[in-house]
């Protein structure tokens, strides 16, 4: 007599994880192909295979962000723009991404945004040259731009006032929040912008009217009239309070306002003016968000300049040091020997 068996078998599950792990495969071998192709200039045919392997692996950044590449190649700024949005949503720290969105900014006039996404990449690879060259390019459009801007009231392009507002909370400052509300205070308590001249009997320099500037828009604007006469330049610099960089250049902080105000400090601050005046433009430049992006597109002169004024503080706060040095006018008392030391670090000056 046959029994039926107690339990029925059990029915076959689909191997879900086989078919994934095939399809990541397939979307694999899909950039592998859309490489090739890419390698051969036939970037047409790598937009379609790249998009295949997105299809069936739409999480992986990387072929969205090559895609975006292929998409340089032919000159489609949106779509190139697009995908390395989408590739940044999915790997945020990818410099490859922000690099090649750089570029597309650029190429659609978005130049602050596309200085942003460059800084953020050197920030990650302060060493990669193809980022620092492209850097360099959004600066020189940002600059182009900015010499063929029709000037509206008092000297000024009210657009592009609305378009760069100044943001105070955004200073990057985590150990030096103290700064930013000083600098608040000496940017927009004084309403009535008292004119700050520089007084200096002993100087054979034309003294002139300068008012500190209360923003960059100011900023910007007076620069561009004083940096063709380093004496009119001097005396601007010397009217901005140190303790107000952070805020007043916050995100706009170009290489060439650094070099400049070094090549100042070299040839009149040194003349003019005490250490303590020289120590804190230089703590607080380095307190400027992006001083480091800065710093490092300064040239070979302009670092032998800072190595001059940093060794001018630090024997300056060296007792036996000081009868020695002719253009030191007094000890410096704003900082001690370890805070120059640690200011030399920020500088890059051993």
């Amino acid at each position: 007599m046959n029994t039926l068996p107690t339990t029925m078998p059990r029915q076959r599950q689909p191997d879900l994880k086989g078919k994934k792990t095939l399809r990541l495969e397939k979307a694999l071998q899909e950039k592998e192909t859309g490489n090739i192709f890419f390698k051969n200039g036939d970037y047409k045919k790598a937009i379609e295979h790249y998009g295949k392997a997105i299809e069936l692996d739409p999480k992986e950044a990387v072929y969205i962000i090559n895609r975006a590449m292929a998409y340089l190649k032919l000159q489609k700024w949106v779509e190139a723009e697009d995908d390395c949005t989408t590739g940044l949503l999915l790997h945020p720290d990818n410099t490859k991404a922000l690099w090649r969105r750089g570029i597309a900014r650029r190429e659609l006039g978005k130049l602050q945004d596309a200085k942003k996404d460059l800084d953020d990449a050197l920030q990650l690879e302060p060493n990669d040259k193809a980022i620092k060259d492209e850097y360099i390019k959004v600066l020189e459009a940002i600059k182009a731009k900015s010499s063929d801007r029709t000037p509206d009231i008092d000297g000024l392009d009210t657009k592009s006032m609305h378009r760069r507002r100044l943001s105070i909370e955004e200073v990057d400052l985590d150990e030096n929040e103290h700064i930013i509300e000083s600098a608040k205070k000496v940017l927009f308590t004084d309403k009535n912008n008292i004119s700050q001249q520089v007084v200096n009997e002993n100087s054979k320099i034309k003294v002139i009217k300068v008012n500190a500037p209360r923003n960059i828009h100011e900023f910007e604007r007076d620069w561009n009239g004083y940096q063709d006469n380093d004496e009119n330049l001097y005396q601007f610099i010397k009217a901005i309070p140190p303790e107000s960089y952070p805020t007043l250049l916050s995100d706009f902080f170009e290489p060439d306002y650094l070099s400049k105000i070094i090549f100042i400090m070299k040839e009149y601050f040194l003349v003019y003016d005490s250490v303590d005046d020289i120590y804190n433009v230089l703590y607080y430049l380095s307190r400027v968000g992006r001083f480091n992006i800065a710093l490092m597109l300064l040239g070979k002169d302009d670092k032998k300049v800072l190595e001059d004024l940093l060794c001018t503080l630090l024997k300056s706060c060296d007792e036996q040091e000081i009868d020695n040095v002719d253009n030191i006018q007094q000890k410096l008392t704003k900082g001690t020997r370890q805070d120059v030391i640690e200011l030399a670090k920020n500088y890059g000056v051993r």
